[in-house]
């Protein structure tokens, strides 16, 4: 997989054209029957109305288990060895902060190792940073990778090789632990069947921009509330590259971090649970993070997740939908989640949608009450807010303008679809080399 700094990749017109006029012409034939036959409009709505109903209930479903707390045991011998992964290229504003952080953890400094592996073609001083830190702390080592490609997988992979300890914990170099953070996670891994442990990303900067304004607040919501009741209704969970923590026997038994697919994470995510452990969640497990500050850098970032979990879904949706060892309720949850990697792509056409049912034509759904289901959908994120908050009140703070972004988060949620369709393209229709765009960070 070939890994390039976002820097490198410069907005053209001519690849926008051509995104641009495949998405209108994937649109236009899905609309195309509509022109003869006004009840397939109705039926397109009407799936529409399903597809996004079942996104907006399957997360308005967990909400009751968000509120119920999980508890790991308490270490009852020493505290385990760890070996903590900084995977870094151009990272020169945030590694720093990152490896203060790492040095600031409440956890015995001859139990944890810190290895930063940097890219030998950095363009920034991210190398120096990770050697004066290899010299001041004696728990950091430097570790610089002079392979050619790879992205961040082969990084990280790169790392792995070379750690020592019982517990691998893996963090995104724009990531800062709170300081008990790893004390919270690694008592987890006394249940045998836990396999890997995921906290919660806490975003630092929503009020950089608006993009960061809102992806902030999805973050909250997808970790706060989706991920924590999937794992509380033993459903599929899911761990996001900023911050995890595995046991040294996963990667003994299912190798290293997938070189092949963009979301490496999603994939391990996806592969350990198919062998029958688990991935406890634990939102006391923090880590704070920069979200990207510029829609550039935002824009490449969700496309690469996007279609690397797309990527998974055509890996795993049929083998872990029907696999009996696994518990029918995460086989379920399972299919759905993945199956919800490549929909989201489609449902742009809602905006179309409403534009012929300004112009007159009928796009009723064949759904009793649709209107109200349409009213529950469009309240949904304002509601999901306020649980938020209500979840998060007296322990963390959140800035003003988050609470005035529960009201226009549908706008930035369908500007994602589009990226979506941008994704979907990529995978499917041009089959493009994968390439792991890093993240543009602020100053």
């Amino acid at each position: 997989m070939e890994g390039k700094p976002a820097e490198e990749i410069d907005f053209s017109v001519k690849s926008f054209a051509m995104y641009s006029g495949i998405a209108v012409v994937l649109v236009g034939l899905l609309l195309l029957p509509g022109v003869v036959s006004n009840t397939y409009l109705r039926v397109l709505n009407t799936v529409c109305l399903i597809a996004l109903g079942g996104l907006v209930g399957r997360t308005l479903l967990g909400v009751p288990f968000s509120f119920k707390g999980v508890d790991a045991p308490d270490i009852q011998d020493e505290l385990p060895s760890v070996s903590i992964l900084v995977p870094a290229y151009n990272e020169e504003t945030v590694l720093e902060d990152t490896i203060e952080a790492c040095a600031d953890l409440d956890y015995p400094e001859d139990r944890y190792e810190v290895l930063v592996c940097y890219e030998d073609d950095c363009t920034d001083r991210t190398g120096v940073i990770a050697e004066k830190a290899d010299q001041k702390y004696g728990f950091v080592k430097a570790l610089e990778r002079s392979e050619e490609g790879g992205g961040k997988a082969r990084a990280t992979n790169y790392a792995l090789e070379r750690a020592e300890n019982e517990i691998i914990a893996l963090i995104d170099a724009d990531h800062q632990y709170k300081p008990n953070a790893l004390k919270k996670a690694v008592r987890w891994f006394q249940k045998d069947d836990i396999w890997a442990v995921k906290g919660r990303c806490y975003g630092r900067n929503p009020e950089s921009s608006l993009i960061t304004l809102h992806a902030t607040l999805e973050r909250h919501i997808t970790e706060r509330i989706d991920i924590l009741a999937r794992y509380v209704m033993g459903g599929y969970t899911f761990f996001g590259g900023g911050q995890a923590f595995f046991s040294r026997e996963a990667f003994d038994e299912l190798g290293p971090f997938s070189e092949s697919t963009l979301t490496e994470d999603i994939d391990m995510s996806t592969e350990i649970q198919r062998h029958g452990h688990e991935i406890a969640v634990d939102m006391d497990v923090v880590s704070f993070e920069e979200n990207p500050g510029d829609l550039n850098a935002w824009w490449r970032q969700r496309r690469r997740w996007s279609r690397g979990w797309m990527q998974v879904a055509k890996k795993h949706l049929s083998g872990f939908s029907s696999d009996k060892k696994l518990p029918f309720k995460k086989r379920l949850d399972g299919a759905f989640t993945l199956a919800y990697a490549i929909v989201p792509a489609f449902l742009v056409v809602i905006l179309p949608l409403t534009v012929l049912t300004l112009l007159g034509f009928d796009t009723r759904t064949f759904v009793p009450y649709s209107e109200y289901i349409w009213t529950l959908i469009a309240l949904a994120p304002i509601s999901l807010s306020a649980i938020l908050f209500y979840h998060d009140r007296g322990k963390y703070r959140h800035k003003p303008r988050e609470y005035l972004a529960a009201v226009t988060i549908w706008f930035y949620l369908f500007f994602q679809a589009i990226v979506h369709i941008s994704a979907f393209i990529d995978e499917f229709i041009l089959d493009k080399k994968n390439v792991f765009v890093t993240t543009t960070r602020t100053d």
